[in-house]
């Protein structure tokens, strides 16, 4: 088991040891590894506004010209493997979780069609597959929304292409040559698996249908949507096992307690419903994650807008089974700096090593070169993976480190982060 020999790996720190009922995936990873992807998330472009201020408004045109600038630019230096961009496309709307008016859905749609497009100009430019799933700000039909809308359209309608189509652009749609799409058994539902290299599946979710905030504006049921995805994600590792290939799950809106709207509300601050009543969705989440440990590699999502990271337990709260990483916001409405990640990972195992952020302000014409590095900022070792680094590190530990770059190096968060760092079954 994958907690099993990360306990080896503490007490055994310096050997080097070999266990034959762990797969070499799990042995200690080294830092000098070049294999990368490029993670996007949360731009939340306002194509009708210029500038932009922290904490007052979404990315603004001059901002997300920086970005794309500063995308190229990382993109043309470091070639990364592929891109995935986990939701979240236009400028938030005025009201959560209700059909949107039609008058406002016009510059909301467009806002859509300007991003996609140039994310899609970006990545044909370079010749690289990019992965888009699901945000919670995506649907036609407003803030939580099914991916569809009351007309059966997605914001794939917006820009109709049928040689290179979304979700996933610049892959051979033939599975037998890599990259491919892997399964789309509901294109209306938003979630797919796609093998953008050869020996890794990405399995990406549409997580916003877990949410307690949904409403499915195309006329079908929270429950039974939520739970066929939940029974094709077990289907989909299962498939990715039986043909020895290393799985990362993407997704928007994370499992666990989201950490800002704690302060007011407790443990009721879960990010997914509290449904089924009898075994909730987080659960039934984290028991497949065990089940699939070691097959697989990394978990990765959005909507949080800051750079943090998450712990995901077995059902009994004891063992440790895998780490989630975020990629921080363009958008700096929640007070953070803008950023995107550069993100390591072995060539064999998969495993995330290590990631780099790059980041800036947001009211500069140019996005400039800062940025931090995940294994230097906490002061963990390049030989070893990222879940072996934060499975043995202690949560009063990873808190203090968290804070210190929680809001993209803008100041530490006005609230207390912890709560959203371990991931544990729902009692």
């Amino acid at each position: 088991m994958k907690t099993f020999k990360s306990f080896l790996v503490v007490i055994l720190l310096s050997s080097f040891c070999f266990i034959s009922c762990k797969e070499s995936e799990k042995a200690p990873q080294k830092k000098s590894y070049s294999n990368t992807f490029l993670f996007l998330s949360d731009i939340h472009l306002n194509s009708f506004k210029q500038t932009t201020d922290y904490k007052v408004d979404d990315t603004g045109m001059i901002l997300w010209n920086a970005f794309l600038q500063k995308a190229d630019s990382v993109i043309a230096n470091t070639s990364p493997d592929f891109i995935i961009y986990t939701g979240d496309l236009p400028s938030h709307v005025k009201d959560c979780c209700i059909p949107l008016p039609e008058n406002e859905r016009v510059p909301h749609n467009k806002n859509i069609e300007t991003i996609l497009s140039g994310l899609r100009k970006l990545a044909t430019k370079h010749k690289k597959t990019l992965l888009y799933l699901p945000g919670n700000n995506d649907g036609i039909a407003g803030d939580y929304a099914s991916f569809a809308d009351e007309n059966q359209q997605t914001p794939f309608s917006l820009i109709p292409e049928n040689k290179n189509p979304y979700p996933v652009l610049n892959i051979n749609p033939v599975d037998s040559i890599t990259p491919s799409m892997v399964s789309n058994p509901e294109p209306k539902m938003g979630y797919y698996s796609a093998r953008p290299i050869d020996g890794l599946r990405v399995i990406a979710l549409n997580t916003v249908i877990h949410s307690a905030n949904f409403f499915g504006a195309d006329g079908t049921n929270q429950l039974t949507d939520a739970q066929q995805q939940m029974t094709w994600l077990k289907n989909e590792l299962q498939d990715a096992k039986s043909r020895f290939e290393k799985v990362y799950i993407a997704m928007h809106i994370p499992p666990g307690i989201d950490a800002y709207g704690y302060q007011k509300h407790g443990t009721n601050a879960t990010n997914w419903a509290k449904l089924p009543v009898n075994n909730p969705w987080n659960n039934q989440f984290l028991q497949i994650v065990a089940d699939y440990q070691n097959t697989i590699s990394g978990i990765l999502y959005g909507h949080t807008h800051m750079d943090e990271l998450r712990r995901l337990y077995d059902p009994s709260g004891q063992s440790i089974t895998e780490i989630a990483i975020s990629c921080p916001g363009v958008t700096p409405i929640h007070d953070n700096n803008p950023g995107f990640k550069l993100v390591t990972y072995h060539p064999n195992s998969k495993e995330l090593l290590d990631f780099t952020t790059y980041y800036t302000v947001p009211s500069a014409s140019t996005w400039g070169n800062a940025t931090y590095n995940f294994n230097e900022t906490f002061g963990y070792s390049g030989d070893f993976s990222m879940y072996e680094n934060l499975m043995t590190d202690s949560l009063d530990s990873i808190h203090v480190k968290l804070n210190k770059i929680y809001t993209v190096m803008h100041n530490a968060p006005s609230y207390n982060v912890e709560p959203g760092i371990e991931v544990k079954a729902e009692q």
